[in-house]
C-alpha cells in the first residue's frame, strides 16, 4: 500500500468521523426537541434523554477533534505570534506541534488503560442509562490518538500554527 493510498484512507476516516459527529448533533437536537415537547404537553419524556445527550457530547467531541486539528480550528494568540521572527516562529511551530502530539499520546494512553481496566473489571456507569465504563474511555482513546496523528502530520509537513500564514502558503 502506498503512502498516498494510506493518506487518502486516513482522510476518509477523519471525514467520516466528522460526519458521524454532525449526525450526533442532529440526533441530540431532535432528542431535546422531543423531550421539551413531551414536557410541554404534560407527558413524561424518556428518563434517559439527559444521559444519552451527555454521552453523545463526549462521542461527538472526540469524533470531530481530529478534523478540527486538520482544519486548523484552534486559537493562536496572533499578537504574540506575529511579534516573533520567522525563524523563531518556525521553531515555535515545531515546539507547539511536538507538545500537542506528546500530550495527545499521553491522554490516549491513559484513556486506553482506563478503557481496558473498565472492560476487564466489567465496570458499568449506572445512571438512567447504564453504560459500560470502557465505552466512555474508548472515544477519548480514539480521538486523542487520531489528534496525535494529525499533529504529527502538521509537524512533518512543517505547517504553521497561524491560519494567516497557512493561507499565504497556498
Amino acid at each position: 500500500m502506498s503512502s498516498e493510498m494510506i493518506s487518502r484512507a486516513w482522510d476518509k476516516l477523519v471525514n467520516g468521523m466528522v460526519l458521524f459527529a454532525c449526525a450526533l448533533i442532529a440526533a441530540d437536537c431532535l432528542l431535546i426537541v422531543v423531550d421539551v415537547t413531551l414536557r410541554n404537553f404534560g407527558r413524561q419524556p424518556p428518563a434517559y434523554t439527559v444521559a444519552l445527550t451527555e454521552y453523545s457530547l463526549l462521542y461527538l467531541t472526540m469524533a470531530a477533534a481530529p478534523w478540527l486539528v486538520r482544519e486548523r480550528a484552534w486559537i493562536v494568540v496572533e499578537v504574540i505570534y506575529r511579534r516573533t521572527s520567522p525563524t523563531a516562529r518556525g521553531r515555535l511551530d515545531k515546539l507547539i506541534f511536538g507538545l500537542c502530539t506528546l500530550v495527545s499520546v499521553i491522554v490516549a494512553i491513559l484513556a486506553g488503560i482506563l478503557a481496558v481496566e473498565g472492560a476487564l473489571r466489567g465496570e458499568v456507569e449506572i445512571r438512567s442509562l447504564d453504560m459500560p465504563r470502557w465505552a466512555l474511555f474508548t472515544p477519548v482513546t480514539l480521538g486523542f490518538s487520531m489528534m496525535a496523528v494529525e499533529f504529527t502530520r502538521c509537524l512533518i509537513r512543517g505547517d504553521s500554527m497561524s491560519q494567516a500564514e497557512a493561507d499565504q502558503a497556498f
